[in-house]
């Protein structure tokens, strides 16, 4: 594993059980992290005795200038908008998230500087709020380096900046549970983790090959109205594919793979994408590239969900003694997580790469269908002045287009007439030779 991850959450009031000295404590918490503690939880646990170093959250994030000092995933925090994050972190009865991200010897060496980690969390980090279900505009995030141990660790900490969640009353108000989805966090670990992939980018480079060649396609078909330039079988075929899919498209909302209302019209870009796929051979080359760089994504996503042991049963994420009962007697640490207990439906990044891609696909196969729907609205005009030179050209170009759409039509219209008359012709002479036989015969039959 190239990155360990752990995060904790501290509320805005302590849970109501919690009294005395058990309570004290989880107040010196919420102090320590929402900047406001004039001494931390470690001065609070010695007597109150004064420790100089980390006195509180902010030293504690930065060891006094000591590292990188605090970021976001926009870059560098100034100290504008430091005292910003402060006034409202003082004030705010949100709950407060907080966390490491460590790296593993090797990976460490490539965490040196302030930017690479910007560059990782902006990466990585965006995906883990969305699918712990908050608004990405409404967390504000701070981050430092921290380079003190043997594995360099990127401290995290947020909160929520405004209420925005509704409670079963109708009444607006903070998130109330601070517990992240099981789900969200192994999700996270994963994606993490293979974000560092040595492979990673034969993977991006193999995508977006795919997909350059895919527009390729597009490009003649917007330039010509045929995928390869000419209205061969294969082209005149697709455009009638197209065209049915066009009939079929909703006339109102967005026309985009992912969008509401397109779900059950997916299988049916699915087959289309396919047939273009099939059609020229620099995109079936790519697209086969990108499906073996699928594959190797999938392989990859199993090893690693196997060996953090990220099970799930029935849906349900398996802690330790739930991984002890299902192995059986006997110790679990050193035993690797049986492949039965691998549900890639919540460790879903392996499927989120395919669909991402799958959607990037369609998208082109619903541009060519928008294309296909204007142009069956809208009667192209161009307006220039007289002997415009580039308007001569594109009528040049046209005519020459026109004149090959001629040939190439009389050329299939020639062989099959050249193959009819043939036809007519092998018929013509059978007959010929099957009368000149039934004469022989009745000359036969008459001198006998």
């Amino acid at each position: 594993m190239k990155v360990v991850f752990n995060i904790a959450y501290t509320t805005a009031q302590p849970p109501r059980s919690y009294t005395g000295n058990r309570r004290a404590e989880y107040i010196a918490r919420r102090q320590f992290y929402d900047l406001t503690a004039e001494y931390n939880l470690f001065d609070y646990m010695q007597n109150g005795e004064k420790v100089v170093k980390n006195a509180n959250s902010e030293h504690y994030y930065t060891r006094e200038g000591t590292n990188s000092g605090l970021f976001n995933l926009d870059g560098p925090i100034g100290e504008a908008k430091k005292n910003e994050i402060k006034t409202r972190l003082k004030e705010s009865p949100s709950t407060i998230w907080h966390g490491f991200i460590s790296f593993d010897d090797m990976t460490s060496r490539g965490f040196t500087t302030q930017e690479n980690c910007v560059k990782f969390m902006r990466q990585t980090f965006g995906a883990l709020l969305e699918q712990a279900g908050f608004k990405k505009s409404n967390i504000e995030l701070f981050c430092a380096l921290h380079e003190d141990t043997g594995n360099r660790h990127i401290h995290f900490s947020f909160f929520e900046r405004e209420a925005v969640r509704l409670d079963k009353n109708g009444v607006l108000g903070y998130t109330r549970v601070g517990k992240i989805k099981q789900k969200a966090l192994d999700n996270y670990l994963v994606s993490a983790n293979m974000h560092l992939s040595e492979h990673g980018s034969e993977y991006w480079s193999a995508r977006d090959e795919a997909i350059a060649e895919m527009h390729r396609l597009h490009d003649v078909k917007s330039r010509t109205g045929f995928i390869d330039g000419r209205a061969s079988t294969t082209s005149l075929f697709i455009n009638a594919e197209l065209n049915a899919l066009c009939v079929k498209l909703p006339a109102t909302g967005r026309l985009q793979y992912n969008a509401k209302g397109m779900e059950k019209l997916r299988p049916e870009i699915d087959r289309v994408a396919e047939l273009l796929i099939r059609s020229n051979a620099g995109v079936s080359e790519a697209h086969g590239k990108m499906l073996k760089e699928l594959a190797r994504v999938e392989a990859e996503v199993k090893n690693l969900a196997v060996d953090a042991k990220l099970g799930y049963l029935q849906g349900a994420r398996m802690t330790a003694a739930d991984m002890a009962a299902a192995i059986g007697d006997g110790p679990t640490r050193n035993v690797p997580m049986d492949m039965r207990f691998l549900d890639l439906k919540n460790v879903d990044y392996f499927e989120r790469l395919k669909n991402d891609y799958m959607a990037r696909i369609g998208n082109v196969v619903l541009s060519m269908c928008k294309e296909i729907k204007y142009n069956q609205t809208h009667e192209p005009r161009r307006y220039a002045a007289v002997n415009d030179k580039h308007l001569k050209i594109e009528a040049k170009r046209r005519r020459g287009f026109q004149k090959d759409l001629i040939l190439s039509a009389q050329c299939a219209i020639g062989a099959v007439c050249r193959m009819e008359s043939a036809n007519f012709l092998k018929t013509l002479q059978q007959h010929e030779r099957d009368i000149e036989f039934e004469n022989a015969q009745a000359n036969n039959n008459s001198v006998g």
